[in-house]
């Protein structure tokens, strides 16, 4: 065993330098590959906010468009004692279930 301690010891003695450049080689290594991914990410963030802002914005403008026209239709036409009108926070999840589905498809 202390034969084993020898070894392990001299050869760290000989090839300590080249044991920490492999160390400091492969922590670079490391750190590259890690802001590469991070990058990736930002982009991926980054994109996923536009679209999301953007579709946003558009299915707002829909569902604005809609509820006027559905007001007016309201004060216009007699609907039929069966129909029962959709809620305005059922229109907005509808809505908001086609942004996400347009988003994520």
């Amino acid at each position: 065993m202390e034969t084993v301690m020898q070894l392990a010891v001299s050869w760290y003695n000989l090839y300590r330098d080249e044991l920490m450049l492999g160390l400091l080689a492969c922590t670079f290594l490391l750190m590259m590959i890690t802001l590469a991914a991070v990058r990736r990410c930002r982009k991926q963030i980054r994109l996923l906010t536009e679209k999301t802002r953007e579709m946003t914005k558009v299915a707002l403008s829909q569902d604005g468009r809609l509820t006027r026209r559905e007001a007016a239709d309201r004060y216009t036409a007699q609907k039929p004692a069966g129909d029962t009108p959709v809620t305005a926070s059922r229109k907005n999840e509808e809505v908001f279930g086609s942004v996400i589905q347009e988003i994520f498809p």
